[in-house]
């Protein structure tokens, strides 16, 4: 099927991205995070979004990818490559923040990012993938299913 919205592009983030990718990742963190899960805090974005994105800019084992429209930022990929070590066997990359901004869904834009991602992640030598999401957010586990995730761990809570 032939995605909706044409003329999108995908590519790695820049500073000049910044405005985008703090909006993009702020919405992500009150639309999920803060809805879900009662310890996060609505006040992160405000006060540390920026630096928490410049600092993902920054890092060489980090991809931020943006995607856009006629200069518009419409979401972003964020995601960390590991090497294996004493502890991991082998090497993985785990997709840490994936948004599409609302009016932009179900027209393939996550799926780009998250191709992009996957050519990324094997061209470094990962061998696994790996994304958490709430139990909750049923949209983005079957989102990520029918992207090759699989179920592997759980996160248990309990309120004290």
């Amino acid at each position: 099927m032939e995605p909706i919205l044409k003329n999108v592009v995908v590519r790695t983030a820049t500073m000049a991205d910044i405005d985008g990718l703090v909006a993009s990742g702020s919405a992500l963190f009150i639309e999920d995070g803060v809805a879900r899960d009662r310890l996060r805090s609505s006040g992160w974005p405000q006060e540390h979004a920026l630096e928490y994105e410049k600092g993902n800019l920054a890092d060489p084992n980090a991809l931020v990818l943006v995607a856009e429209h006629h200069g518009t930022v419409l979401g972003h990929l964020t995601g960390v490559f590991y090497a294996g070590s004493v502890m991991w066997t082998a090497p993985r990359a785990h997709l840490v923040s994936l948004n599409v901004l609302a009016p932009w869904r179900g027209q393939k834009v996550g799926a780009q990012l998250v191709e992009q991602f996957r050519t990324w992640a094997k061209d470094r030598g990962a061998v696994q993938l790996r994304v958490t999401a709430y139990v909750a957010n049923e949209g983005a586990i079957r989102f990520y299913q029918r992207h090759g995730f699989a179920p592997l761990e759980s996160t248990l809570a309990a309120d004290l």
